[in-house]
């Protein structure tokens, strides 16, 4: 194998823009695989911070995650400390955990591992000079500062991170001059009859941290082509290859498919479609389309979502490094399921096939990543139920531009 550079030039980023514009205006017909050095190029992956995670809106958090007055969740987002609180007037804001005075993270200090990812407090206050906080980001008070000349605690809160809260999923974006309009209209269309707003998180998995490069994980997440060789024995006599309906080709910014149910697992029909397997009732009010299948959807880069009748799956997944990941996969089900008979061991039945299923793609993922810096890593050949992977590029395209 030959040696790989750690450090490419920038005459190497602006090549893989360049190579991914191009693929990204082919037809899907004849669509190809990321040029694979997109998976691991450390300055490529500084261009995707600063022109993706750091000026798009990216989905980070559930409401329901701060429940309560002082509830608040640590997120970190392209190398920024961040801090999803509820406030007391049940505001869910988005902050900076940078304090305002030597950038101490306030979430640091003495506090234990689980304190410094979630938590309730009445204020915050700084471990290293003991300044405070309100939960509305307000300075409270900064010890010893009264005497400097000048010194405005109004002008010294926490920094508030542009939000949007859609349907309980909280959406950020790091770029308070952004261009990019926070618009999940076609999203709502799609998920039509789902309205995740009266669903809540009931289990979640806490993969951590893996050596997979985010791209890969988007790309597995909503390509089915891989059900007839990894998940040969799980997922596709759930859900067949055959039976995948793809969504339409517009939008460059979204991607979704509809899984549906096939003749040998369905557990009824009703006006003509076979109805879908259930850990839990199906929620109320569905009609028998929206029973007979799982919906797969993604609006890129980071908002991973597929709702079932009676489970929905939202992967938090967010880039740690050029070749890293972490991930938490949450089971969210509608708030009239959580009293359901058995609702423990159906939740724990659902969990374990999905720890199965993520344990199958994980080891797929890593593999993946390992070879993509192979000599012989190139020009991979698409196949038509890789749409999503064609359509992941014509957002890198449009959200990466061409350097001079």
């Amino acid at each position: 194998m030959t040696e790989v550079l750690s450090r490419p030039t920038t005459d190497g980023v602006r090549e893989l823009v360049r190579r991914i514009g191009e693929q990204a205006a082919l037809p899907l017909e004849e669509s190809r695989a990321l040029p694979a050095r997109a998976y691991w190029d450390p300055e490529f992956y500084s261009y995707e911070l600063e022109h993706i995670f750091r000026k798009d809106w990216i989905c980070i958090a559930r409401v329901e995650e701060v429940p309560d007055k002082g509830s608040y969740r640590a997120i970190d987002l392209a190398g920024e400390p961040l801090i999803v609180v509820r406030g007391n007037d049940e505001q869910v804001r988005v902050f900076s955990r940078v304090c305002r005075h030597r950038y101490a993270d306030l979430m640091g200090g003495e506090r234990t591992d689980e304190e410094r990812v979630s938590g309730c407090v009445a204020r915050f206050e700084c471990p290293y000079h003991a300044w405070i906080y309100r939960l509305d980001g307000s300075l409270l008070s900064a010890p010893e500062m009264s005497g400097r000349p000048g010194f405005d605690k109004n002008a010294n809160g926490l920094r508030e991170i542009r939000t949007e809260i859609w349907q309980g999923f909280v959406f950020v974006n790091l770029d308070d001059d952004t261009d990019i309009p926070f618009d999940m209209t076609t999203v709502a269309e799609i998920q039509d009859g789902y309205d995740l707003t009266d669903w809540e998180i009931a289990s979640v998995i806490d993969w951590g941290e893996s050596r997979v490069n985010w791209k890969i994980v988007v790309e597995n997440f909503l390509e089915v082509y891989h059900h007839i060789g990894i998940h040969k024995n799980v997922l596709q006599p759930l859900w067949r290859l055959g039976k995948c309906q793809q969504g339409h080709h517009t939008g460059p910014d979204f991607y979704y498919s509809r899984m549906m149910a096939g003749a040998e697992v369905a557990i009824g029909e009703e006006d003509g479609h076979l109805l879908h397997p259930l850990f839990l009732p199906a929620k109320q009010g569905l009609s028998a389309f929206q029973r007979s299948h799982t919906l797969l959807l993604a609006k890129f880069p980071a908002y991973l979502c597929a709702p079932g009748p009676d489970i929905t799956f939202w992967f938090r997944s967010l880039p740690t490094g050029p070749e890293t990941h972490r991930l938490e996969i949450h089971l969210l089900v509608p708030k009239e399921n959580l009293g359901a008979e058995d609702f423990d061991a159906k939740m724990k039945e659902a969990t374990d096939f999905l720890k199965l299923v993520q344990a199958q793609d994980a080891s797929v993922n890593e593999a993946v990543q390992s070879s993509s810096k192979s000599r012989y890593a190139t020009d991979g050949v698409l196949q038509t139920h890789e749409q999503p992977l064609w359509q992941l590029q014509k957002y890198l395209a449009s959200r990466l531009p061409a350097q001079d």
